[in-house]
């Protein structure tokens, strides 16, 4: 069995979880590899994420996938049903626990008053009368007290305990859908957030305990593989878990992201650096990568394999760039690392040469930075070619239409947008860093490299864009599903010998 461990499959992902699934559907179709995905994060509402991908096509029906909750509440954690719709159909909301209350209510949500005072807090999940979760407060401390969440059938799965006067949470009840506790999690009433100790609990009563999440993930491990089961460890956070795990299992840690912050190695990735006795192979997205990895760490050449990311198909159509809409695009989370100002501010050079181009901006906002970004748009008098598009589930349709994408991100692992855009026929204009970029972009081919950082050369690359067609845009064979499936199939032989 090949498995693969990482944190969370969220339902709108970016590019690790989207990596993944492509390689895991990729070894399932081309390989023929039986396949199981291992999540450790808490999600009740994981079903309706499953038959999502699913309906997407982004996994089969084939690939087994288990979550560390429902497994420790002995399997009764899902809700399962026959029916496609995950909500339950409900006619009256839960019960009120008070009289003579008076509430105030605004989209999905109800507040709930006695005598002026406010007592309850209630959330309903989108367009239904389905409570998600609700807010006990204490009239006194005028802060919560109690929190207790529901499934999307409005079954009680999770209580939250609260100190009225400091906010932080003291502990975490897990309930599995008969109602029963399987799990507390204890936590400082000093220090937000810091957890203290795990107990899990069979029939009312704890029976083993734990002191980091690691350990209880190391636990699980222990106890879902089996001897001689590949795994594929694609979140650094698990990474001390997987290493300490007791089975005899083939450890791959695979990378995504730079190790590096700066110019020093990035603490999560240390563990499973410092510790090569313990791990069978590395993979890693470039050759670049790998050198930096070599030359900092007492590490065998032949354990870090090199397998970019690839493309189904590649396209090798003549496109006519002439033809394309005036428009440039971004494509890709919306957070401060990717350094989307100074697309905007290099735009804002652009534009004062006279052009009419349009500038489309396609991703989810992460941590508000399109609060940020929206007056840095109105300050540089771009507010009439600058458009936020927010998710687009056709990128590629985009590129197609596009003259140039762009990254300007502080470092990638890889930089999946960029492949994807040039395979396209949609040239990239972007900042040389680790890792990606040099090994796709072949200069003024293809694409621009930029001096990292500069935004006056990335202006000047718009304007040449503009005034240049480039008619050869396409990959290198090196990023072919042919060369994947050689390589991949390379690995997992050596890794069953």
């Amino acid at each position: 069995m090949i498995c693969t461990i990482t944190t969370t499959l969220p339902e709108i992902h970016g590019g690790r979880t989207k990596s993944l699934l492509n390689r895991i559907k990729f070894l399932e179709e081309s390989l023929g590899e039986e396949n199981a995905i291992f999540t450790t994060n808490y999600n009740p509402n994981y079903l309706s994420v499953y038959d999502s991908f699913e309906k997407r096509h982004i996994i089969s029906e084939n690939l087994k996938i288990y979550n560390m909750y429902e497994w420790l509440s002995n399997h009764n954690l899902f809700e399962k049903t026959r029916k496609k719709r995950h909500y339950l159909k409900r006619k009256e909301e839960l019960k009120v626990p008070f009289k003579n209350y008076e509430t105030k209510n605004s989209e999905n949500v109800t507040r709930y008053y006695i005598d002026g005072q406010y007592v309850l807090f209630r959330r309903f999940y989108k367009n239904t009368k389905v409570l998600q979760f609700e807010d006990f407060m204490s009239p006194i401390s005028k802060q919560k007290l109690e929190r207790r969440e529901y499934t999307l059938k409005g079954t009680l799965h999770k209580i939250t305990n609260y100190s009225p006067f400091s906010r932080n949470k003291i502990y975490e009840e897990y309930y599995d859908i008969s109602g029963n506790m399987y799990l507390k999690k204890f936590f400082s009433e000093e220090i937000k957030n810091k957890l203290k100790l795990i107990a899990l609990y069979h029939n009312k009563k704890p029976f083993k305990f734990f002191k980091y999440e690691r350990d209880l993930c190391t636990y699980y491990y222990n106890n879902v593989f089996k001897n001689g089961d590949i795994v594929f460890c694609d979140a650094r956070g698990l990474d001390s878990a997987l290493i300490n795990c007791s089975m005899n299992v083939k450890k791959v840690m695979v990378y995504h992201s730079t190790h590096y912050d700066g110019d020093v190695t990035r603490g999560s990735y240390k563990k499973s650096l410092q510790n090569p006795d313990s791990i069978d192979k590395y993979l890693v997205l470039t050759d670049y990568q790998k050198n930096d990895i070599l030359n900092d760490f007492e590490i065998d050449a032949h354990k870090i394999k090199v397998i970019p990311h690839f493309v189904d198909e590649l396209l090798d159509k003549t496109v006519d760039q002439e033809s394309k809409d005036d428009q440039f695009c971004y494509m890709g989370r919306i957070s401060k690392e990717k350094r989307i100002d100074h697309i905007i501010e290099a735009f804002a050079k652009y534009i004062k040469n006279g052009h009419k181009t349009k500038l489309l901006i396609y991703g989810s906002d992460n941590g508000d930075e399109l609060g940020r970004l929206k007056p840095v748009v109105n300050d540089l008098n771009v507010s009439d070619y600058v458009i936020f598009k927010g998710y687009t589930s056709n990128p590629l349709q985009v590129f197609n239409d596009s003259k140039a994408s762009f990254l300007t991100s502080q470092f990638e692992g890889f930089g999946l947008t960029v492949m994807e855009s040039i395979n396209n026929g949609c040239p990239v204009v972007s900042y040389d860093i680790r890792y990606g970029p040099n090994e796709l972009i072949q200069n003024y081919q293809n694409g621009i490299l930029v001096e990292e950082g500069n935004i006056n050369e990335l202006a000047d690359a718009m304007e040449y864009l503009s005034n240049h067609a480039l008619d050869d845009v396409q990959l290198s064979k090196k990023f072919s599903s042919s060369t994947a499936k050689e390589s991949f199939g390379n690995l997992i032989n050596y890794l069953k010998s």
